[in-house]
């Protein structure tokens, strides 16, 4: 009985397997259920864009999608304008992307310590509907009068704007 396996090594090895398959299938199932009670997508964060290089101000939301979403699904940010009214930024969905950026053109009459309505609309590709809807409030702790009134700088090497450099003395 020379290199033959004994019986009990072989019942334990069977034994193992069962004890891994059992416990992998358990925890595959469990994630399962935990995806499938998931939204697609969430707001990750966002806030205000000050870049006072440029006199600019932007209000915009990241975008983590949690799980797949089929091909053309579209995600809309909507943002409550200063001036009143809605402002719309549409993507639509891609495979290779799991974060999606949205930002406003550039804003006027932001108030500070004032929240702003953030929403985001994930909306099925085949039959428009909405299939999830996320809120997030957008507070400005800067005051607009902090932003200059016109741009420091202009072009793309950012150089000095003209119209705000003082007179040569002399």
């Amino acid at each position: 009985m020379t290199g033959s396996v004994p019986l009990w090594v072989k019942l334990a090895g069977v034994a193992a397997a069962v004890y891994c398959i059992a416990v992998f299938g358990t925890v595959y199932r469990y994630n399962q259920s935990i995806l499938e009670s998931a939204s697609f997508a969430e707001i990750t964060g966002g806030g205000f864009i000050y870049n006072y290089r440029i006199a600019d101000i932007r209000a915009g939301i990241t975008v983590g999608l949690v799980k797949p979403l089929p091909l053309g699904t579209r995600l809309i940010a909507e943002f409550e304008s200063p001036q009143g009214g809605k402002i719309e930024v549409e993507k639509a969905v891609s495979h290779a992307k799991r974060n999606y950026s949205f930002e406003t053109p550039s804003l006027s009459d932001v108030e500070a310590e004032r929240t702003y309505a953030a929403v985001l609309h994930v909306i099925d590709a085949k039959t428009g509907e909405e299939l999830e809807r996320h809120e997030k409030g957008l507070k400005s702790s800067v005051a607009p009068k902090a932003m200059p009134a016109k741009p420091l700088t202009i072009g793309p090497g950012y150089h000095v704007n003209p119209d705000i450099r003082p007179a040569p003395k002399g």
